[in-house]
């Protein structure tokens, strides 16, 4: 008799075993299979609705879910922020797939490690995860993401100055690279960075000539126009990287008119609506504790402080890009009605005054403006350094070098050294700093100043010049 009820007990346990392997089996089988719609999407470029698939993934994932999947779906996710230019987000799906991947083996941690580097600002950190990534990928025999993060990690090295151990890197990369395209771009841009780093701009000029520039992305493009201009600095060009500086804004506004793109953010928001309504009940002691935390916060005066900061300059950078298109439009819209140049210009002069107004605000929130107060105590242009001049100069030129732009295309009599000398002005260069930033005597910056005050109408120099309260 016991041993009937003994069997009778075995095969109900072994039915309740089997029937949990099945469901947790069919629950895999699913989060699969929505992996699989996802990447059919992401191919048919609908990558909002992608991301609303993987987000219905990711919560669906458990302790039952192998870690393989968990580090696809959250891997994904970092992918689609990261290609639509959203770092920070990418960010934090990519430190999630890490951690993932640590338990799935060698194979997915070398490929954890390099999203994770694709998306760190911090040298000491990037360093760190290149090496852990190089050394890996060489374990696993991922011959790729081995010489990937060998080029990057002597970018690096050339970031912090440490041109040695980049040099050592680069010296030896060719055979690694072999034939593939895409590792020879890469190879040639940090050589490149080396050869700016060190100063020895006639070779990179020579290289840059010899690039190809077709079949370049927005960030390609953005790391060549950010070395051209380099160079110019560097040579003391600054009419020239002004220029190069135009090209630099141009993507750079492509880039941010992409990540301001809302569509992924709503996808974001309705699905967060659609838990939100789910889970009310549960989330209420969440809540109370975010009101409590919230409520701390308030205290951390400092860090406070820095948010709202940082908040500032984004709102700033949003209204400079309403600005631009504004602009834009105006300038485009009098083109196609043949509108005469001074009535379009008229037009034009309060957003540039407004631009102008915005530009300073940004820059004066910046450390080096300290400095410049600091420079602007002296009274005598012998005793200003020249060097700590030019490093606020290049300050200048890379906040203001757009709507310098926009003064030479509205007002064709504008130089490059007019406009870049309407620009210190601006941002409060005494008399002797700007004397030292243009190596003139002040006789001839005044003489300077009397002729921009015969190309620029009388509101915009008055608004530069502050002649008038």
């Amino acid at each position: 008799m016991r041993l009937h009820n003994f069997h009778k007990t075995f095969i109900a346990t072994l039915a309740m075993f089997l029937l949990l392997v099945a469901c947790n089996s069919g629950h895999n089988a699913e989060i699969y299979r929505g992996l699989q719609r996802a990447e059919d999407l992401i191919s048919e470029d609908k990558k909002d609705e992608a991301l609303t698939q993987l987000f219905d993934l990711e919560n669906n994932l458990d302790v039952t879910t192998p870690d393989t999947l968990k580090y696809k779906v959250l891997s994904r996710i970092g992918s689609i922020y990261y290609s639509d230019f959203k770092k920070d987000k990418a960010d934090d799906y990519f430190k999630k797939a890490l951690a993932v991947a640590r338990e799935c083996g060698k194979e997915y941690e070398s490929t954890a490690l390099w999203n994770r580097c694709l998306t760190i600002s911090d040298n000491d950190s990037i360093l760190i995860y290149l090496k852990e990534c190089q050394d890996i990928s060489h374990v696993s025999g991922l011959r790729y993401t081995e010489v990937m993060a060998g080029i990057n990690l002597a970018s690096a090295y050339i970031q912090i100055g440490n041109m040695d151990e980049a040099h050592e890197i680069l010296d030896n990369m060719d055979r690694a690279v072999g034939s593939d395209s895409v590792l020879k771009i890469e190879l040639t841009n940090a050589r490149l960075n080396y050869l700016i780093g060190s100063k020895n701009f006639d070779e990179a000029k020579e290289m840059l000539e010899e690039q190809s520039v077709i079949n370049l992305n927005l960030y390609g493009r953005l790391s060549r126009y950010r070395n051209l201009y380099a160079i110019e600095i560097g040579e003391g060009r600054y009419g020239f990287a002004l220029e190069y500086r135009d090209s630099i804004d141009e993507i750079k506004n492509k880039i941010d008119s992409i990540s301001l793109d809302e569509k992924l953010s709503k996808t974001e928001l309705e699905f967060t609506s659609k838990l939100d309504k789910e889970k009310r009940n549960r989330e209420i002691t969440v809540i109370i504790g975010l009101c409590v935390i919230i409520i701390l916060s308030v205290f951390l005066f400092a860090g406070v402080k820095r948010k709202l900061m940082m908040r500032k300059q984004i709102e700033l950078n949003e209204q400079i890009l309403k600005l631009n298109l504004r602009i834009a439009q105006l300038t485009e819209s009098h083109n196609e009605g043949d509108t005469p140049a001074n009535e379009v210009n008229a037009d034009v002069q309060p957003e540039i005054v407004e631009k102008l107004r915005l530009n300073k605000e940004l820059f004066i929130r910046k450390p080096i403006y300290s400095r410049l107060k600091q420079l602007n105590l002296k009274r005598d242009s012998d005793a200003i350094a020249k060097t700590a001049v030019k490093e606020i100069l290049e300050g200048v030129i890379g906040q203001f070098a757009d709507v310098c732009s926009n003064l030479r295309q509205l007002y064709p009599g504008m130089t490059s050294d007019d406009v870049l000398y309407c620009s210190i002005i601006y941002v409060g260069f005494s008399k002797e700093v700007a004397s030292v930033a243009f190596g003139s005597s002040e006789d001839a910056l005044r003489r300077r100043k009397s002729r921009i005050k015969q190309k620029l109408p009388q509101a915009v120099f008055d608004a530069i010049f502050g002649t008038k309260a």
